[in-house]
């Protein structure tokens, strides 16, 4: 037996879509078959069925209606698949043989449009790169809002610059040359550390000239100078593949994509993947979610538009002082004004997100309520331009005060869509009544028409004497006259028999198939009359995207302004000085997320002092819990937030502009790359050491705690001298540590000062201040940290027995003598000759019993850093017995 007709062009369609789900379209459902069938049964959770297909066996099968196909669709992409779309082209009824059909779309992470599968305030990224040799091409695009950007990033064996950028954008789907796709280390990390879909996309889509012509024709330009892309070959390339991915995917070219934004990595602050996520700038490292991160702090935003621009600010910091002031002004002056704050929400409230309906215009998918949205946003404009110019805000005037307000696409939509209209176009009742003569006959005529048949039904009944005689209507039989079988009697001879049902008969007269001609005819007639006027309101809109994108983009960033400002008043938040001498100091400052998450008032504020002389490093030193990790996170999610543009949470600010923020905070390992939580900390760290500059701004929480206590301490020292040091790098650096011994750096490194965090000692415990002091601490306090954490008594007490026998031993300092690189000082550390303890005798050799240098053995080895109380305590537990069984003689 060979295949059906169907299944063989089921078959052919599947050979251009290989690597897809094809949803196959079979009267009013989407159809899957054979392995497609069994992958989306499972996914889907949907019955399998099968179909006759000419084989032996019954094809597997499984289907969705096609009206609601989208959250389907949508669940296999989530799940990580390709879904390809095949569509019928006729009407199956007028088809003559085999329905045509075609493959109308192919949806991927990168490419789904659906409301329902991309969140409102974030962007959905598709990116494409292409690995040149000196350097990346990077192309990324919104769909769903034609936001289309790329840059060059250096081509670098640890391509640190480029996973911040992927960071950054957080792009669902990535294709790449081969280049770049056969390192399979480099792929397996963009999977697992960014949770997107990553494919080759065959080099030949990557070539220089047809990238060139690609990119020109879509955005309307001669040369490529016009687009700043001159001299950027390998974002063409990058470009180019990207356009020629979402056509060949979407088939069609996309109006609403119609600008390219050509930018360079250093006009923003750059972020490591690190600091990202160690600073919890769009969502928290431990719960991976909006709430407490900074983003929770600062977006009260109204608009979806708005807060998708709001975290392209947080997620890409300015370093421009002209830039930053200027959006500092337009902050400032809402701030200024709190009056107008609540007029603001107001009216930004009843804007719809008009970035993605001009998507859904250029794909097609408008519907009648878009229409309506549109048209309520659109008409926002002059309140909120009005709204500006009610108050004293030059700056904001200039820029938003004789905005466009589209009033003739307001005027077009108002006239054209009636008020009511229903969601779905084929519903009817879209146009409104009076904007077309041809429509407005026809709506007569179904109304006189149905009058005419509710009259017929009354003067049919009273003829008749048949009481429940009914005049009714379905698509299959159309109009006819419903009478009961009890009443059959009494049917007159003219009436036609149409069908025979159980309980009763239906009839139809000549009349009545008149009027029905004349009733279906209209309303058929006024359903493609309403899609066509529909379509030419449409394609008159799309006419005028540009100008709806640009008023699109003043509502984003007023809204992102008025974010900043209403969380400046609510959060009592100053404006900080922007400068570029170095300098960062703040006056009280205090965490934005943990004032948040705290009771009001409670937050304990602090002062900071960093510059490029004699406060280049602050050596923080203290207990845990005892808030250093929070200090020195908030002076660098304050030296953010000013850079873009942000009012800050302090009595005072003066921060001069850091080119990069890094950070090296917390201990885990990466599962992506197969490292160890220590080898992860020496990475980040070298990746500070060989990147940052005198005008960065690293901070450093706890290093060199993954080895032994020594090795740990000679590491922590040389990353402090080479940080501070101006011959090296003098980065304005805080270094919280635990490490006493890095406290004489203070003495020894110019730059550098100690300080600690204030704590009380009380007969109860100790008491954590929260507070800066220009000191170091003189102890760690860990076993205190330990009883509040709620250790069993019996632990911290034996814990403090066994602290007070090694603190009767000779200090670790007394092991360190004078560095020749620093003559300057004899009781420096050296890092880089023999560590000797000065004057050091050996011992004598009988002084220890054999066991006991066993214990001593056993205690050196030992890592305590890693150790849980429990195995501690059996470490001890066995150190003791050995010490006190007898020796045997031998």
């Amino acid at each position: 037996m060979g295949l059906t007709p169907m299944m063989q062009q089921y078959l052919k369609m599947h050979e251009q879509v290989p690597d897809c789900i094809m949803l196959f379209r079979v009267g009013d459902f989407f159809e899957t078959f054979f392995d497609d069938a069994l992958t989306a049964s499972k996914v889907l959770e949907i019955a399998l069925t099968g179909k006759q297909c000419g084989l032996d066996e019954p094809a597997p099968m499984c289907g969705v209606p096609h009206h609601a196909a989208e959250p389907y669709i949508a669940k296999l992409v989530e799940r990580g698949y390709k879904v390809a779309v095949c569509e019928q082209m006729e009407d199956p009824s007028l088809a003559k043989g085999l329905v045509k059909r075609e493959i109308i779309k192919v949806i991927t992470p990168g490419t789904i449009t659906s409301d329902g599968a991309i969140k409102a305030k974030e962007n959905n990224y598709l990116a494409s790169l292409y690995g040149g040799r000196g350097s990346i091409g990077l192309a990324y695009v919104d769909l769903t809002t034609g936001d289309f950007n790329t840059t060059e990033i250096p081509n670098t064996p640890e391509q640190n610059e480029l996973m911040g950028e992927i960071g950054k954008i957080g792009p669902s789907e990535i294709i790449m040359s081969s280049s770049l796709f056969k390192q399979s280390k480099f792929v397996h990390q963009l999977k697992m550390r960014f949770n997107c879909m990553v494919s080759l996309y065959a080099d030949q889509h990557y070539q220089l000239d047809s990238g060139k012509e690609v990119v020109k024709e879509q955005f309307h330009v001669f040369a490529l100078d016009a687009l700043g892309l001159k001299d950027h070959d390998e974002a063409v390339r990058a470009s180019g593949a990207l356009l020629d991915y979402i056509e060949s995917s979407q088939k069609k070219v996309l109006t609403h994509i119609n600008h390219i934004s050509f930018y360079k990595t250093s006009e923003y602050m750059l972020l490591d993947l690190s600091t990202r996520r160690n600073l919890e700038l769009t969502e928290t490292l431990r719960h991976v979610e909006k709430r407490g991160s900074l983003l929770w702090v600062l977006d009260q935003t109204t608009t979806a538009m708005g807060g998708r621009m709001l975290r392209q600010w947080i997620e890409a910091p300015l370093i421009d002082r002209d830039k930053i002031e200027i959006r500092q002004q337009y902050v400032a002056e809402l701030v200024d004004n709190p009056g107008v704050l609540q007029d603001f929400k107001m009216i930004l409230g009843k804007i719809y997100d008009l970035e993605r309906i001009c998507g859904k215009i250029s794909f097609g998918t408008v519907n009648p309520k878009d229409m309506l949205s549109l048209k309520q946003s659109v008409g926002m404009l002059p309140a909120l331009r009005d709204c500006i110019n009610s108050i004293q805000a030059p700056k904001l005037q200039q820029a938003f005060g004789q905005a466009d307000d589209l009033e003739d696409i307001y005027q077009l939509i108002a006239s054209g869509i009636s008020d009511d209209a229903p969601f779905v176009l084929k519903d009817g009742g879209v146009i409104k009544t009076g904007y077309n003569q041809e429509i407005d006959e026809y709506r007569e005529a179904q109304s006189k028409g149905k009058d005419w048949l509710k009259n017929l039904e009354g003067a049919e009944r009273e003829k008749t004497g048949i009481k429940s005689l009914k005049v009714k209507y379905n698509r299959v039989f159309g109009y006819f006259i419903e009478v009961t079988k009890s009443n059959l009697d009494l049917v007159p001879e003219h009436y036609i028999r149409k069908q025979t049902l159980a309980n009763s008969e239906r009839f139809f007269t000549p009349e009545l198939k008149e009027m029905e001609t004349k009733i279906l005819g209209a309303e058929q007639r006024l359903s493609q009359l309403e899609y066509q006027i529909f379509s030419d309101i449409r394609e008159k809109i799309m006419a005028q995207i540009k100008r709806i994108q640009k008023r699109a983009h003043d509502v984003a960033f007023l809204d992102a302004l008025y974010s900043l400002a209403a969380v400046a008043v609510s959060n009592h938040y100053v404006k900080p000085e922007i400068a570029d001498d170095g300098v960062i100091e703040m006056y009280n400052s205090r965490h934005p997320v943990a004032e948040m998450l705290m009771d009001e008032g409670t937050f304990v504020s602090n002062d900071c002092l960093l510059d490029l002389a004699e406060n280049r490093m602050m050596l923080i030193t203290g207990p845990n819990m005892a808030g250093k990790s929070t200090y020195i996170r908030q002076v660098a999610v304050i030296t953010l937030m000013a850079q873009i543009g942000s009012f800050v949470p302090a009595d005072s600010a003066h921060i001069g502009i850091c080119d990069r923020i890094f950070t090296r905070i917390g201990a885990s390992d990466d599962l992506t790359t197969g490292q160890s939580t220590f080898m992860v900390e020496m990475s980040e760290v070298s990746n500070i050491l060989k990147n940052a500059t005198q005008h960065s701004l690293v901070i450093l929480d706890e290093i060199g705690r993954g080895t032994s206590t020594f090795d740990g301490v000679s590491i922590a020292w040389a990353v402090a001298e080479y940080l501070s040091n101006p011959l090296t790098i003098g980065a304005r650096t805080l270094f919280a540590t635990h490490y006493h011994e890095l406290t004489q750096l203070e003495d020894q490194q110019p730059g550098v000062k100690n300080l600690s965090i204030g704590l009380k000692e009380t007969p109860e415990g100790v008491v954590f201040l929260r507070k800066i002091r220009h000191q170091p601490a003189d102890q760690s306090y860990g076993i205190e940290v330990a009883r509040l954490a709620g250790f069993p008594k019996i632990v911290t007490q034996r814990a403090k027995a066994i602290l007070e026998e090694l603190e009767a031993e000779a200090p670790v300092s007394s092991l360190y003598r004078k560095d020749p690189a620093f003559p300057e000082n004899d009781n420096q550390i050296g890092f880089f000759t023999e560590m000797v303890p000065k004057n050091s005798k050996p011992e004598p050799e009988n002084e220890m019993k054999p066991a006991e240098k066993e214990v001593l053995s056993q205690i050196c080895e030992a890592d305590l850093n890693s150790m849980t109380p429990i195995q501690a305590l059996n470490l001890l537990s066995t150190l003791k017995t050995e010490l006190t069984v007898p020796e045997t003689e031998s």
